[in-house]
């Protein structure tokens, strides 16, 4: 066997053992967890429509079909484990694709064993908390956060990339597989395929037919549908709706007065490094593109408060071009240190230094996996009312209980987390939100005066409450039927 045979091997196993780290580095959420109340519902609903088919929201427009497809397939024919299983792949796929892409500002020392080990150590560490937010984007949007969601599947850029690079013809259709499953992927897949439909013209390549063909039925398909499913009911309504959304239900995502922090800016720094050290061609050409639409679609947004472009996002470019900057920057320097210690020592002692600490967080987030696991029982309110469940059962909570719905697999009146984006459906959750935050006053007992307004325009059976909020003298309207560790269940009197 020749050295370049055993450093091809121990690359290999670099590779592998990494891959395993950066899983278990990397903090991961169980089931249901926060943004997963609101894109899981509409699969689950279809899924179970005896448990979950009667919920107001679930029966809302659904902006997520394909998505929705996976989880009611998942959910109605295999077992939840999938969900895990398919959030493990994603983030090998995002591991294995950082890892190649940081070899391209390196082409000397890329295949190093050592340059591999100190990359492949530094992205374990990356995604290891406190420091986990290193590789996500501005204003809350991200690429990976540990749990399957819509958006994890923008991970498909980057081997979308490794294709292009290699003009492969399949990273046409792969850049636009994203836009089909998340529409605040759309505007991105478009610029990725045009730049690498560009770059295999420029090249004498061509356009092949058949995935340019795919590519554009990817992104022309999803918009087309949600211009039908979603075409506004009226302008001023949807200009309401737009409002609502952007700036008081996710202002942390949606306006850049609220977000645009150092931490941004530091992020907007680093991305203008990658981009100086990005080679000339399809990875600088993305780079900037996506550059000027987030950094030119914030300023707009800041300066004209436009909900319909805050909504749109288009700063949501940053869940690649932070991650993507980040490997090519690493590479680039990693590639000098390489050429000014040509001995190894240095190299050497900052891959040891790279291993020992990933291996440390590796251990500890395999650590906090099996804690969440060993910890994660249902609490007994919501067993209570998973097992009680009857066709017609409404439940009215405090609407800062986003995942009660998806645990105990019942209708819920309303969440705050959990809403629609049809215009008049936003109105509609709008209204019954304020309802449910009136009866439900921080930290104070239960209003019932409020809880009549609800109950004399909704069909609510059960109000569930915390313990220390139970009203003196008790809502005329309801009576007890569980008490639990720190919830109680009232149901509401048929004959009231």
């Amino acid at each position: 066997m020749t050295s370049s045979d055993r450093n091809a091997g121990l690359a290999t196993a670099i590779q592998a053992t990494m891959c395993v780290m950066f899983v278990a580095s990397t903090w991961m959420a169980p089931l249901y967890y926060q943004n997963q109340n609101t894109k899981f519902l509409h699969g689950l609903a279809t899924a179970f429509p005896e448990r979950l088919g009667a919920d107001w929201t679930a029966g809302t427009v659904d902006g997520l079909p394909v998505f929705t497809g996976l989880v009611h397939a998942v959910a109605a024919w295999s077992s939840p484990v999938v969900f895990y299983g398919l959030e493990i792949a994603l983030l090998a796929v995002m591991f294995l694709s950082l890892l190649a892409l940081a070899r391209v500002t390196a082409p000397q020392h890329g295949a190093s064993p050592l340059f591999l080990a100190i990359v492949a150590g530094v992205l374990v560490l990356l995604v290891h908390p406190p420091q986990e937010d290193s590789l996500r984007g501005v204003a809350g949007q991200n690429m990976m956060r540990g749990y399957l969601q819509p958006s994890e599947f923008g991970i498909l850029y980057l081997p979308a990339l490794l294709l292009a690079l290699r003009r492969h013809p399949a990273a046409l259709v792969l850049a636009a597989v994203p836009a089909a499953i998340h529409p605040a992927y759309i505007a991105f897949s478009a610029i990725a395929v045009a730049i690498i439909a560009w770059d295999r013209w420029r090249a004498g390549l061509g356009l092949p037919l058949l995935p340019l063909s795919g590519a554009l039925a990817l992104l022309v398909l999803p918009p087309l549908d949600l211009a039908i499913r979603f075409a506004p009911t009226d302008p001023d309504v949807m200009a309401k709706a737009n409002a609502i959304l952007a700036f008081e239900r996710i202002p942390f995502h949606s306006d850049p007065r609220e977000w645009a922090d150092f931490v941004a800016f530091r992020k907007l720094a680093l991305a203008l490094l990658g981009l100086a050290v990005a080679p000339a061609g399809i990875l600088r050409n993305l780079l900037a593109a996506l550059l000027v639409l987030a950094v030119g679609g914030a300023g707009f947004v800041a300066l004209t408060g436009n909900a319909e472009i805050a909504l749109m996002a288009p700063w949501r470019a940053s869940i690649l071009i932070v991650p993507l900057s980040t490997v090519l920057l690493l590479g680039w320097l990693l590639e000098r240190l390489f050429d000014r210690f040509p001995s190894g020592k240095v190299p050497a002692v900052l891959t040891a230094v790279a291993l020992a600490a990933a291996g440390w967080a590796a251990l500890e987030g395999a650590v906090i996996k099996l804690r969440q696991v060993s910890g994660s029982l249902q609490s007994d309110h919501v067993a209570f009312a998973r097992a009680t469940y009857t066709p017609g059962t409404l439940y009215l909570t405090d609407p800062a209980l986003e995942d009660f719905r998806l645990d105990a697999m019942v209708p819920q009146f309303v969440s705050r987390k959990t809403h629609p984006y049809f215009d008049t459906e936003v109105l509609e959750w709008d209204h019954r939100l304020r309802l449910a935050e009136d009866v439900f006053s921080n930290d104070e007992a239960l209003d019932c005066a409020a809880l009549e307004r609800v109950l004399a325009l909704y069909p609510v059976t059960h109000v569930l409450v915390e313990n220390n909020e139970l009203p003196s003298p008790p809502c005329s309207a309801l009576t007890p039927v569980f008490e639990g560790e720190t919830h109680v269940v009232l149901a509401v009197d048929a004959g009231r």
